[in-house]
């Protein structure tokens, strides 16, 4: 069955595949504070990371040695699903995001879909069409998302179909925004893009225009300027940490006995 291939070729990709969200041992004394929201577990503030970039932040560093160390606990199981145009870097800037997280294994849904049809995405959109691509894409997000401690590069074209977004929040989601001249430079002579013709930079302005109100609906958004990779997934650990403190998980407090 598909979905039996779909979550094979995750356990290929990973080795072994992250084990379905289970709450940690709450000891008594902080049972004040329950998982409930985002799909992290939430610590106490006498116990949980604080934000490395606050509180002594100077010239945009943060105080400790690597914030994307200290960002892990703090999503506590959260996935990190990033978004944007083809070409955006998401590959590149997730799998390295993924190892200064420490924790966290990177999943990219395009190389799940090569490994599963065992053909290009640009074959498989020429034999079967757009919408089997679409179909088969949010079949792997669905066996995705129910798994934790992932870093999720995902197609450029995912935030288009509403079911997609009732998994990808479940996580928190990341859009890198990167300049529409910039990609085209970077996918000149590229031919495995099946949506993109001859006039390159025209395709990714029009695609852009329809989408970028759905890449807006992201939680966290990063301009991408003309750095490289690593100051990229800086920006992404910073603007995360940031969303974090501004987006506390709700706290439950169990009625009196």
């Amino acid at each position: 069955k598909m979905w039996t291939k779909t979550l094979l070729a995750l356990v290929l990709l990973t080795g072994q595949l992250a084990a379905p969200f289970q709450p940690a041992f709450v000891p008594t004394h902080l049972r004040r504070t329950i998982l409930r929201v985002g799909g992290f577990e939430y610590q106490p503030p006498d116990s949980a990371p604080s934000n490395p970039y606050s509180s002594g932040e100077k010239d945009g560093e943060p105080k400790t040695a690597d914030a994307a160390r200290l960002l892990a606990p703090r999503l506590g199981g959260t996935n990190l699903y990033l978004v944007g145009l083809m070409g955006s870097g998401k590959t590149a800037v997730g799998s390295s995001l993924a190892l200064r997280l420490g924790s966290y294994t990177f999943l990219d849904t395009d190389k799940v879909i090569t490994d599963l049809t065992k053909v290009p995405i640009s074959e498989y959109f020429e034999s079967e069409g757009e919408e089997a691509f679409r179909e088969l894409e949010s079949n792997v997000l669905s066996e995705i998302h129910g798994h934790v401690r992932l870093v999720v590069s995902t197609g450029g074209g995912i935030v288009v179909k509403p079911f997609n977004w009732s998994k990808l929040q479940t996580g928190i989601v990341v859009f890198l925004d990167v300049d529409v001249k910039v990609i085209a430079e970077r996918l000149k002579g590229d031919t495995t893009r099946p949506l993109l013709s001859d006039d390159v930079e025209g395709d990714l302005t029009r695609i852009m225009a329809e989408r970028r109100k759905m890449y807006e609906q992201a939680d966290v958004v990063v301009t991408v300027g003309p750095e490289g990779v690593e100051d990229v997934v800086e920006a992404v650990v910073k603007e995360t940490h940031k969303f974090i403190d501004e987006n506390p998980p709700k706290t439950y407090e169990p009625p009196a006995a």
